[in-house]
């Protein structure tokens, strides 16, 4: 699957591209305009997600999205630091898919977006960590150069379901149930030993050991 383009429309720079940062490390392609201008420049029908301030140095973000609707159905999350109903139900009316308040952190927006996306589009089944692509529809995982780092599928299948699991807590007793099923009756240590494997393969910090409760995910 492709890459999903994100088009930011933010005009503090710092905060377009930090989220921006973000959203690349985790295999989107996003692209940032800091004016009305460079949004209506870079707008196009690839764009799978608007993230849409409604204060522009050069104008309203709710006549882009006006603008927008006239052509597209694309989703829009409009990103503001406006709390007032009567901004939130301009956009509503005029189609927008969601409306988050001001300030918000890049890794909260970032999930935000990725869960919006995946009820849209679907799951994706490519996503990149660490300098690491992973392709879970083939099992295979490549590291910044294109080489095919070798794992096993009970291997992938434990980063896959911490993935889905957003960077969230899993205990030994949730892998086993979820991977093995009900049934499996062999010791919690064999998930120890299939995590130590993906660390070694990987990166030592890409699962994280909460001490007395599980792993998470290094998202």
């Amino acid at each position: 699957m492709n890459p999903r383009r994100i088009l930011i429309v933010e005009d503090d720079q710092i905060q377009n591209d930090v989220l921006a940062n973000f959203l690349r490390k985790d295999g989107d392609e996003v692209v940032s305009a800091y004016s009305l201008k460079e949004a209506e420049v870079l707008f196009a029908p690839d764009i799978a997600l608007v993230v849409l301030d409604v204060m522009l140095p050069d104008g309203n973000g709710i006549d882009f999205l006006r603008s927008i609707r006239r052509i597209s159905n694309v989703p829009v999350i409009m990103l503001t630091a406006l709390d007032d109903d009567y901004t939130k139900i301009q956009t509503f009316d005029l189609k927008a898919d969601e409306y988050v308040d001001k300030p918000v952190s890049p890794q909260v927006m970032t999930r935000r977006i990725h869960a919006f996306l995946d009820r849209i589009y679907g799951t994706r089944q490519e996503t990149c960590l660490f300098g690491f692509r992973f392709d879970f529809q083939k099992y295979m995982v490549t590291d910044e150069a294109g080489l095919e780092i070798k794992m096993t599928r009970k291997e992938m299948d434990i980063i896959r379901f911490l993935m889905d699991n957003h960077g969230q807590i899993v205990s030994r007793d949730s892998l086993i149930t979820n991977l093995w099923g009900c049934d499996y009756e062999s010791e919690e240590r064999a998930i120890d030993t299939h995590i130590k494997n993906i660390r070694k393969k990987l990166h030592p910090e890409l699962i994280l050991t909460v001490k007395g409760v599980g792993y998470r995910l290094n998202m």
